[in-house]
């Protein structure tokens, strides 16, 4: 700056001169002794010395001290410094009162709080029966606080889940009955192939629903399709075979018919059979009734003799659907059970169909959601539906089944003889089995 700075004396002064030559007598603004006063206890900017050096005198006097220097009853010095100290204190108070709690980083000032030091509006708040509400959140712990678990619910208080109940992936908790034999079975299943359902082509899993799905879908054909002892059900791609041997439990139907194009994973059905049968010879409440093919479903015509038509159709090819589609068309099988909306199966591929049900279920393993659609067919007035027709490529596996436990069993181990004779299944081994 161009112009010195000068101290709050040398203005005082100044002022005053002004106002006596101008005012003509008028009262000066701030006595001479004041000004001599805040002259001797000015801080400039030249120099740094501390103010407890001066007396406790502030640094730079705000306005209202400036003011209150002219005020009856006392010198400047002294009324300079009750305003310090009176501006000190209402510091150490606020600082007493305000409470800033740290962050994430650490304090520089840690002071210790135990439970009796701690604030009764801090605490959480507890029920009678001890149980914590979400009235207030504790920023404050007592040591001796017991940890409690608790599951958050949309609406009302916190309240404790039971660990031995288990979230579905749709809806809410819930207990499906599965019958012993059932249950049995999945167990022959699972030691034979492994916990996650054995080995795909080129994967672990694939179209495998749980036991828990796959029993949602027996309930609901049952209420919906007359699904009985009486049934005839048909597994196109039927994998390793679980919804076949399910059926075949629950309702226990006539025949089980699975139809599976892959040569491993047919086999994997095989050896699962096998172990069924065996468990179902010393296991009277074990039924039987159920065989696996490998082979095309296009090699067939229609889908007759079957009652139900089952497909876990997810990952079917468009060509596929088209040949289903004038498959079914030509049929008389009454109901369609796969995992194709109304949308697709109806609007685009033209089943002849009409939609009953459809309830959520999930995968094995994956855990992965799919919805699965009953429908129902629609009759036509010169069409009658006929349990008598079989289609020949179907024949020789349903006599095999109509001949009794003995007699299936014995298909089963020579079928099963026959393809490990041949050696371990190659490419080319594999390309040939699916041509024949």
């Amino acid at each position: 700056m161009s112009r010195s700075k000068r101290s709050h004396g040398e203005v005082h002064q100044q002022r005053n001169a002004d106002a006596a030559q101008g005012g003509g007598g008028g009262a000066p603004l701030v006595d001479e002794a004041a000004a001599a006063a805040l002259a001797a206890g000015n801080h400039s900017d030249s120099s740094s010395s501390n103010s407890s050096d001066r007396g406790g005198i502030p640094k730079t006097p705000s306005k209202k001290v400036r003011l209150n220097l002219t005020s009856p009853g006392g010198s400047a010095v002294e009324e300079t410094k009750a305003i310090g100290e009176v501006a000190a204190a209402e510091t150490e108070d606020t600082r007493n009162r305000f409470i800033v709690t740290p962050g994430n980083r650490r304090s520089p000032r840690k002071k210790s709080t135990t439970a009796s030091e701690t604030p009764s509006s801090l605490l959480p708040t507890t029920t009678a029966e001890g149980e914590a509400t979400p009235a207030r959140r504790a920023l404050f712990t007592p040591p001796n606080a017991q940890p409690q678990l608790v599951t958050p619910s949309k609406s009302g208080p916190l309240k404790a889940r039971s660990p031995a109940k288990r979230r579905l992936v749709f809806g809410r908790y819930s207990e499906i009955e599965v019958e012993d034999s059932v249950k049995k079975v999945y167990g022959v299943i699972k030691k034979l192939t492994g916990s996650i359902g054995g080995n795909a082509s080129n994967g672990p899993i694939y179209g495998e629903l749980t036991m828990g799905s796959m029993q949602k879908m027996v309930n609901l054909m049952k209420r919906h399709t007359k699904f009985d002892e009486s049934s005839r059900f048909i597994d196109v791609g039927s994998g390793i075979g679980k919804p076949n041997f399910h059926v075949t439990q629950d309702p226990g139907v006539d025949l089980s018919y699975g139809l599976e194009i892959d040569a491993d994973r047919w086999l994997l059905s095989m050896n699962c059979l096998r172990g069924t049968l065996d468990l179902a010879t010393t296991h009277r409440e074990v039924k039987h009734k159920c065989i696996f093919v490998q082979g095309d479903i296009r090699q067939a015509s229609v889908f007759d003799p079957f009652t139900h038509v089952y497909m876990f159709s997810i990952g079917f090819p468009p060509a596929l659907w088209i040949s289903l589609a004038e498959m079914w068309n030509r049929s008389t099988s009454p109901y369609l059970i796969c995992f194709h909306s109304p949308k697709d199966v109806v609007d685009y591929y033209d089943f002849e169909v009409e939609l009953l049900d459809k309830t959520p279920t999930s995968m094995h393993g994956s855990k992965e959601g799919h919805t699965g659609y009953i429908y129902r067919r629609k009759q036509r007035s010169n069409r009658k539906a006929s349990s008598d027709h079989t289609d020949p490529f179907f024949a020789p596996g349903i006599d095999v089944v109509n001949k009794g436990l003995d007699s299936l069993k014995e298909w089963t181990n020579s079928t099963l003889d026959q393809k490990m004779s041949k050696g371990p299944s190659t490419r080319a081994s594999r390309c040939r089995s699916n041509e024949s």
